[in-house]
């Protein structure tokens, strides 16, 4: 069986017809991993460290070429919650930048070290004012935010550190997601543990908060989801949103 799925894999229909099957069992099932508890980083990158560490999957190299389709060459870029850093690396190739990175967990920044990376280890829950340096041209936070739980204290607190914030969540309004919530689970957005994701938002409740935190969406990406339909309409079919947001008071100011 595994020698035929590693032949099937070559081919594009086997693959879409994997997807959907995929996708339709996650209406129904709990993962195997899942426990109660509060998530440990360091176990989950070692874990990962066996077999992709340092690999991107598709779901994450699609989000990394969305990135890169935002960020000019040469660009100043930060990293918050960079993992095993090969979205950063990734960008560094194809982009030019100069990049730098922070995480939690050591086994993940001592990974990213080994790899050439300047990354440091940081909580994004404490302070970081003393971790940054002045200026950024853009400061990402790769599927950050939704375990966090205070992510206007993050943002408010880099506002004056970038350019633009780049900002990639789920969209708990995907289509697939109102249909688990129909059959009475809620959406599945997590990988251990439920006490992963602390907030949650779909694309119009992100449009609403981002205005209320004083910023300006100046780029919305649907990254991941139902091909075409994902572009008409992200609230429903993107499964995987970035944003690209301005400090809208700022500019105001200079405007003013």
């Amino acid at each position: 069986m595994q020698a035929f799925k590693r032949v099937a894999r070559r081919f594009p229909p086997y693959i879409w017809l994997a997807n959907q099957y995929r996708a339709v069992r996650r209406l129904f099932i709990y993962p195997h991993t899942a426990r109660v508890g509060v998530p440990d980083y360091d176990e989950y990158w070692d874990a990962k460290a066996a077999r992709s560490m340092g690999v991107l999957s598709p779901f994450r190299r699609a989000r990394a070429e969305a990135m890169a389709r935002v960020l000019p060459v040469g660009a100043k870029v930060l990293d918050l919650g960079v993992g095993d850093g090969a979205i950063l690396k990734y960008l560094i190739e194809a982009r030019q930048l100069e990049g730098y990175g922070v995480d939690i967990s050591p086994n993940a920044v001592e990974f990213c070290r080994s790899q050439g990376l300047n990354v440091t280890l940081a909580d994004l829950n404490q302070p970081l004012e003393e971790q940054l340096e002045a200026h950024y041209d853009a400061i990402i936070m790769s599927e950050i935010i939704e375990h966090l739980p205070d992510p206007e204290h993050l943002l408010n607190t880099l506002r004056d550190r970038a350019a633009h914030l780049i900002v990639t969540i789920p969209n708990t309004g995907y289509y697939l997601h109102r249909l688990r919530l129909l059959l009475g689970r809620f959406p599945l957005q997590w990988v251990v543990t439920p006490g992963e994701h602390l907030r949650f938002w779909t694309v119009l409740d992100f449009r609403w908060w981002a205005r209320q935190m004083g910023f300006r969406v100046v780029h919305e990406e649907a990254y991941r989801g139902v091909p075409l339909l994902r572009r008409a309409w992200p609230n429903l079919f993107g499964e995987a949103m970035l944003y690209v947001l301005e400090d809208a008071r700022a500019s105001d100011e200079h405007t003013a």
